[in-house]
């Protein structure tokens, strides 16, 4: 794993690259396990918020072959689509399929969809059940798109705002992008800002094109993305 960091990124952050997207699995893995493992040892518990879509699906298959007490973690999502757990768009079924198996089978797992008919409707129970977890995470994991969203915190959301806001004392924010389908339930900018690592995992040289235009434009209206860079966070990335 090499550290070497790109110019335009702040000082705030660290950045780890690696040859391959399997390889930066399993590095990314390891640098987890150590610190839920740590987690456990001084607290009793670890607590992690994991993101969807496929760049974190080798990560997922490393993490449920890792040998840690995985029935003191607590794992939730950063964000999910307001769809059916068996739905194929659904985060919660990503997780299930790759994470939760092996020995991470154990994991405590609490997702965010429930039956409520809209995001906005279930966020309050959504709220609750988080609250079943000590907070701050000791681990969120960030995913980003090329137009700078992260978790599903959208340039183009009307709570836009309202999710950004470190005011915010919830810990979830209901969502609907413009841009993409399907209303959301995501983490809030504060409860990711206030955890104790945050990782930003990434592959294809586009998505460092999508890093350097969020430093350029400096503004998270237009790359919210630009928002958690200035905070500092662990980037790791292969090609």
């Amino acid at each position: 794993m090499r550290s070497s960091k790109t110019h335009y990124l702040p000082n705030s952050v660290g950045f780890f690259s690696a040859n391959n997207s399997e390889s930066l699995a399993s590095d990314l893995c390891q640098c987890i396990g150590e610190i839920l493992t740590e987690a456990i040892r001084k607290k009793g518990r670890a607590s992690m918020a994991v993101s969807g879509g496929s760049t974190p699906i080798p990560l997922f298959k490393e993490f449920s072959l890792l040998n840690i007490d995985w029935a003191k973690v607590d794992l939730t999502l950063v964000d999910d689509r307001w769809v059916d757990a068996k739905n194929a768009d659904s985060n919660e079924l990503l997780v299930r399929t790759y994470l939760i198996k092996n020995k991470a089978a154990k994991v405590n797992f609490i997702p965010l969809k429930n039956d409520a008919k809209t995001a906005k409707d279930g966020q309050k129970n959504s709220e609750e059940m988080l609250k079943n977890i000590t907070l701050p995470f000791d681990v969120v994991l960030l995913g980003m798109g090329s137009d700078g969203h992260t978790a599903s915190l959208f340039p183009c959301s009307d709570e836009l705002s309202e999710a950004m806001d470190l005011n915010n004392s919830n810990y979830l924010i209901s969502t609907s992008p413009k841009t993409a389908p399907y209303q959301r339930l995501s983490l809030t900018a504060k409860v990711i800002f206030d955890s104790k690592n945050v990782f930003l995992h990434l592959n294809g040289s586009s998505k460092l094109h999508t890093l350097e235009s969020a430093m350029e434009y400096k503004d998270p209206n237009k790359m919210p993305i630009y928002t958690f860079l200035k905070n500092g966070l662990s980037i790791f990335w292969s090609p």
